[in-house]
């Protein structure tokens, strides 16, 4: 191959040094370059923080002394650092950092102590990805040991008051990855890829990134960065972390290259070995037809869509519905006011008839006597023409007995009466047709409020995640596939291989050649922190450090040069605390990196430590966490004075005596 000049930052630069390089097309190293999934990486990222905010749980301790109900909050915490800190060991630090831990990695109970896991009953951790507030929730009973007989909950809000939930499910495996994909796609993190000789290429997410951010005297400290120290793992993470450019991209093309590689160099010898993969992708393949139809129709999206279609139906019947309703109660608010005229008109009809009916009844009587005083008297024309119109005898005062008057206040009153008894007739009806249409649409309502349940109860029927078992058989399937066609090419020199071997190769040497142009200043100024943190923490004779290019830390120490695997347990715990400080102050001062500003770090003075390099490593960690800002650093350890000479009161977390922390 050809040397390649200095490559030009961009997608395109970089896809036509590849070509200059392996002196192919462009369009065939497009080809190649997207068949492995392999992209350029030219934007140096962004950080985006993580911290808590609170811890709440509860349970019942049983078999223990003390026994019983025990419960803790921890609220408001923040950027800054904190402790928690108990007088004496075994006092519940180690399992409250180990909450936060397991809560931001979805798996439980994951470093959880037996014992605690099996008291707890409830417990909600809230924090902050880039001043979005998120929940995780989890419920379980006391005494139960399994995970996925737990139920969690993990949600959202970007107010504190309407959360939107992102996950409810168990508390094992369907939590774990909702929230792997949940921290992955919020902090933006790339998957790291790897390739292993023996066990193949891997993708690593984010339990391996997660694992920088927790460290504890407990755990052997194996890797200079993160938990993993094979297949060049560490340096990956602190190119992620310090945020150098075309680090996924290297990594991808790297591991790509590498199994392509393997696959030539093993195939000469691999006549059995195609006989047992495609044995076993046989296999896969009737275990992938199987799950999927033992998955059924999983119409998981169907059912919201039709869920989310029925709400909104339902919004509408309910106003409907209640409307409905208003104009039924107006209806029969109207029919009883016109019946009830419609009765008093008929009652003042009967009245003026039976007034009629007894004036004439009296006047056909022939009196002989007065009514009033009994006198006896004979009807004379003088008595009936009497000038002042009262009667001749008793002188009272004769009723008007206008007959025609009568007649009309009669008919007026009969014809008032028939208009009101159509209006009474009509506003039955038109009640009757109200009151249908609100049974019918209640009815409607209720019946669309039955369906929606009956979809919400589909859907709560569903596995959480189907389609884990589809998924994993399908990527085990693809790779027996993508082995076996490696492994089946008839020689190290067939065409289509070569072909992507010299693209791969070349897009890793020239997307090294980009991550690594600035890396080597970097990788520098992580030095020099690290070696000046390190001597403040009270690594001893330590001269100088060197830290190169493939994530090898080699230590000048008393005239010796060991590589960090060589030092004593308690110094590698102190220089991964310093590396992982000097990573996030070297990303910040420089103004990229990913690194989300977390570090939760468990009893960092029980290794070897004496007071005066503990209140020194103590005061270094609280300047760096001044000094770097908007960092948040949570320390599990011992009360003593040092701790509360640069931990403010309010960030402790403080057991006194001998009480526990629950």
């Amino acid at each position: 191959m050809k040397k390649t000049a200095a490559v030009e930052m961009t997608e395109l630069g970089w896809v036509k040094a590849i070509a200059e390089q392996c002196n192919f097309d462009i369009g065939d190293v497009r080809q190649v370059l997207l068949k492995y999934g392999i992209r350029a990486q030219t934007t140096p990222p962004r950080s985006k923080s993580l911290r808590f905010e609170s811890i709440k749980f509860s349970g019942v301790r049983s078999e223990s002394t003390p026994a019983g109900p025990f419960s803790l909050s921890w609220l408001d915490l923040d950027a800054g650092i904190y402790a928690v800190m108990s007088e004496r060991n075994l006092r519940g630090k180690s399992s409250i950092l180990n909450m936060l831990n397991a809560a931001i990695r979805g798996d439980f109970p994951g470093r959880i102590k037996s014992d605690i896991w099996k008291w707890l009953q409830a417990l909600e951790v809230r924090f902050r990805i880039d001043n979005v507030l998120h929940r995780l929730e989890l419920e379980k009973d006391a005494g139960q040991e399994k995970a996925a007989q737990g139920r969690a909950r993990l949600s959202r809000s970007d107010d504190g008051h309407q959360w939107v939930t992102l996950y409810s499910g168990d508390a094992a495996e369907g939590l774990k990855a909702q929230t792997e994909q949940l921290m992955m796609e919020e902090l933006d993190f790339p998957v790291i890829y790897a390739h292993n000789k023996n066990t193949g290429g891997h993708a690593h997410g984010w339990p391996l990134i997660s694992s920088a951010f927790y460290l504890s005297s407990s755990v052997e400290p194996k890797a200079l960065f993160g938990d993993l120290p094979v297949d060049g793992i560490p340096l990956r993470l602190l190119q992620l972390f310090i945020g150098l450019p075309w680090v996924s991209t290297y990594s991808a093309a790297l591991s790509a290259q590498k199994q392509i590689e393997q696959g030539i160099a093993n195939r000469p010898s691999q006549a059995g070995t195609v006989t047992v993969l495609k044995t076993k992708l046989l296999d896969v393949e009737e275990q992938l037809a199987e799950a999927k139809k033992a998955r059924g129709p999983d119409n998981r999206s169907a059912l919201r869509l039709q869920l989310a279609r029925l709400d909104e139906t339902i919004a509408a019947d309910r106003r409907q519905a209640r409307d409905a309703n208003t104009v039924m109660e107006a209806d029969e608010t109207s029919l009883g006011a016109i019946s009830e005229s419609f009765e008093t008109a008929r009652r003042r009809l009967k009245l003026l008839e039976e007034e009629r009916s007894a004036g004439y009844s009296f006047r056909q009587l022939s009196p002989s006597c007065c009514p009033a005083c009994e006198g006896r008297f004979e009807i004379s024309s003088t008595a009936e023409s009497s000038p002042d119109a009262s009667c001749a005898l008793c002188k009272n005062a004769l009723p008007d007995e206008d007959a025609e008057a009568d007649g009309d206040r009669i008919t007026d009153a009969t014809h008032l009466v028939a208009e009101l008894k159509e209006s009474v007739e009509q506003a039955k009806a038109k009640q009757k047709r109200s009151e249908t249409d609100a049974l019918a649409k209640s009815e409607r309502l209720r019946l669309n409020m039955a369906e929606a349940r009956r979809v919400q109860d589909e859907l709560s029927a569903l596995p959480v995640d189907p389609d884990n078992r589809v998924i994993e058989l399908e990527a085990q399937a693809k790779q027996l596939q993508e082995l076996l066609t490696a492994l089946q090419l008839p020689s190290a020199e067939d065409g289509e291989a070569q072909v992507e071997l010299q693209i791969l190769r070349a897009a890793s040497e020239i997307s090294k050649l980009s991550m690594t142009a600035m890396q080597e200043d970097i990788l520098g100024e992580i030095t020099d922190a690290v070696m000046s943190l390190a001597t403040k923490f009270g690594v001893s004779h330590l001269t100088s450090m060197h830290l190169d290019n493939g994530g090898r830390l080699k230590v000048c120490q008393g005239g010796a040069n060991p590589f960090f695997s060589a030092l004593t347990m308690g110094e590698r715990l102190r220089i991964k605390i310093a590396i992982a400080l000097a990573a996030v102050e070297v990303a910040r001062r420089r103004g990229h990196g990913r690194h989300p500003g977390l570090l939760i770090i468990d009893s960092p003075a029980s290794e070897e430590v004496v007071s005066k390099d503990f209140e020194q490593m103590l005061d270094s960690v609280a300047a760096a966490a001044r000094n770097i800002g908007g960092i948040q650093i949570i320390i599990g350890t011992i009360a003593r004075e040092a701790v509360e000479a640069v931990v403010p009161d309010t960030h402790r977390l403080h057991a006194k005596g001998e009480a526990y922390l629950f």
